[in-house]
């Protein structure tokens, strides 16, 4: 009988993170997940606690378990704190990716890197993977950064750039989209911006796209939603999904709320070349009404 291919997930106490153990394990996976000092809990999986700015550890940890794929994504992903603190910012989405994909390149296993549609400026949308990057701020500066160094330690390696994600709640209390809801059930009142857009997907979707990729491709990929939508647009589907008061939503626009870090408007990205890979996510309507009905993972 043949043994569960092995993969090694980094950032084990993320959102994305908390998506991709859970698809792993389901397609049966033996996996063994990275977490730094978030308190995780899976059934089924081997969790590693070791810090990830130490070069040693990470290397350690790929002698001892011998991954047949990494995926990476673990990260400082708190724009408004990378931006605090850039130098912390470097360190966790820079250098330290920078280590594992060249350890990974030392010991050949299949790398993938996490990156973010954060690259680019927002002045256009439906992104393609051809297009010039220009971020705005500096956690899409080090994504770049961070996917220009993968590429020269290791050129077989696949980026993926993810969008704005939503999920299950159960993943974490703190992600926007289960404190947009938690907030709707209090009747609280929120602010949507009708003039940002996003290609927003389902964190299930782009865990099984990443998954998929991982064993069919290298180089660069767009893994988001199939569709561009403003933020009150997908508050309004989240609202409808959950039957929370849409009354609760106030359509604004970007101009009416000066921001202290720069905001693209339109950050949506083209996905036609991984659908051509087979990626194929669930329509974000959909996926909303298996998140409300508790059947998404």
């Amino acid at each position: 009988m043949q043994s569960a291919k092995k993969i090694l997930i980094t950032g084990a106490s993320g959102f994305l993170g908390y998506h991709l153990i859970r698809c792993a394990a389901a397609r049966g996976y033996e996996v063994y997940a990275q977490y730094n000092s978030g308190r995780v809990h899976f059934d089924g999986c081997t969790l590693i606690q070791f810090d990830l700015l130490s070069y040693i550890d990470m290397g350690n940890m790929i002698d001892d378990i011998e991954p047949e794929v990494v995926i990476h994504a673990a990260a400082l992903a708190d724009a408004a704190r990378c931006q605090r603190e850039p130098e912390l910012s470097y360190a966790i989405n820079v250098e330290a990716t920078q280590n594992l994909a060249g350890i990974c390149s030392d010991y050949q296993v299949p790398f993938v890197f996490t990156s973010t549609d954060l690259v680019f400026d927002g002045t256009k949308g439906n992104y393609t993977e051809e297009d010039l990057v220009n971020p705005l701020m500096v956690y899409g500066e080090h994504k770049v950064l961070a996917e220009k160094e993968v590429m020269k330690v290791y050129p077989e390696s696949l980026i993926a750039r993810c969008p704005l994600m939503f999920g299950a709640l159960e993943a974490s209390d703190r992600t926007y989209f289960s404190t947009f809801i938690r907030s709707l059930r209090e009747g609280k009142e929120a602010n949507l911006f009708h003039d940002e857009y996003r290609a927003v997907a389902g964190a299930k979707s782009v865990a099984q796209g990443l998954l998929h990729l991982s064993q069919e491709a290298s180089g660069i990929f767009h893994l988001a939603g199939a569709d561009r939508v403003s933020r009150y647009q997908f508050g309004l589907a989240t609202a409808e999904a959950f039957g929370l008061d849409t009354g609760l939503l106030k359509s604004i626009s970007q101009k009416d709320i000066p921001a202290a870090n720069p905001r693209p408007a339109d950050v949506s990205l083209n996905i036609s070349k991984a659908r051509a890979f087979g990626y194929a996510p669930l329509g974000y309507q959909e996926e909303l009404q298996h998140i409300a009905a508790a059947k998404y993972l």
